[in-house]
């Protein structure tokens, strides 16, 4: 798509936004651009060019070929209730009347000419100064640094500040990046939408991470008063003579925080290593606490528990009452899109309308 849009019907653009990231492999919202959020973690290399799974949905063999809808696997189903593209594995031999409700991702491109302006409506042309971009398997498109500056204009801060850290993350989606040079990007921008935004972004930002999972803890961590954890903390497990990494850890302590995604839950055969691993970490001495995307939402639960466990270790721990009642809703992190949360809910989380630059 990319291809035939710089190729064929604007030459000269540059893919940027939320496009070039997952081209990339920043971290995106799931919900970000009609579900391209989702595509971003799941690119891969193969035949020497890096690729996203198709979101398109794969027709049947026999064109008339239909199933009720209750034969469908929930979470198929799941996936077509949310609204997002979907895979074409997953949409093979869907209803014909479901299929229509599958779009693609829209695309994001940026000009400095004055040459057309529009290029149909899955396409979002921005008119912008002209920054750095570089050749991937011969697409144009914005540099990273550039990338984060133009998604300053889109996200909210939580989310920008995991898309930073994505790119700085333990296996980084491309080298030689560094929040020393994502600050001064920032600063050379100055006077350009988003510079602010990404600015503040950079300074919660940690390089080492893993998952947005981990970002999110860390940051809940910070505003409900507990010290800065040390991230993915190497530790020998006794029982592999291998080395086990623990999400967010307390080493001096031996209090160690682990996120847990829906995938940790999807086999028995994740259950069972997770199951393992905790236990092997117990026996020398580790005490861990784990959370997962409720309790990002409503973190008080976890908060205490991780209170308690710093006064067993007979360490300062920061006082209940500041998660306590409203407190914990100002802590709380919502994952639905903004358009799904009330006007209040966007004032008290400093969430900003989502835009894009023009």
């Amino acid at each position: 798509m990319c291809e035939v849009l710089q190729q064929e019907i604007l030459p000269g653009a540059v893919i940027s936004h939320t496009t070039a990231a997952a081209l990339i492999g920043i971290a995106l919202p799931w919900w970000v651009d009609r579900g391209i959020g989702t595509l971003a973690g799941a690119t891969y290399e193969w035949d020497g060019r890096r690729h996203l799974p198709s979101t398109l949905p794969a027709e049947p063999d026999d064109a008339s070929t239909s199933l009720d809808t209750t034969t469908l696997s929930a979470s198929w189903q799941k996936q077509v209730e949310s609204g997002l593209p979907l895979l074409a594995s997953s949409t093979f031999g869907a209803p014909a009347k479901q299929r229509k409700l599958i779009t693609p991702p829209r695309l994001h491109c940026r000009l400095t000419s004055n040459t057309r302006r529009t290029a149909g409506p899955n396409v979002v042309v921005h008119r912008m100064t002209s920054r750095a971009h570089f050749p991937s398997n011969g697409i144009e498109l914005s540099h990273p640094y550039a990338v984060l500056l133009e998604l300053a204009t889109m996200l909210d801060h939580d989310d920008l500040v995991i898309a930073i850290d994505s790119l700085v993350s333990r296996t980084p989606p491309m080298g030689r990046t560094s929040l020393e040079k994502i600050s001064k990007v920032a600063d050379i921008y100055d006077g350009a939408w988003g510079a602010p935004a990404l600015r503040r972004a950079v300074k919660d930002a940690r390089a080492n991470t893993d998952s947005p999972g981990e970002t999110r803890t860390r940051l809940l961590l910070r505003r409900a008063g507990f010290p800065e954890p040390a991230l993915n903390h190497p530790v020998e497990d006794p029982d592999s003579d291998g080395t086990r990494y623990i999400d967010l850890a307390y080493p001096d302590l031996k209090i160690g925080i682990e996120y847990d995604g829906d995938y940790h839950r999807q086999t028995t055969t994740q259950r069972r290593k997770d199951q393992a691993r905790l236990d092997s970490l117990a026996s020398i001495g580790w005490n861990i606490r784990s959370l997962n995307a409720e309790d990002i939402k409503k973190p008080g639960r976890f908060l205490e528990a991780l209170r308690r466990t710093f006064l067993t270790a007979r360490a300062d721990a920061p006082p209940s009452s500041n998660w306590s009642g409203r407190t914990e809703k100002r802590l709380g992190r919502s994952l639905r899109p903004p358009e799904e949360r009330s006007e209040k809910a966007r004032t008290k989380y400093g969430t900003r309308a989502t835009r894009t630059a023009t």
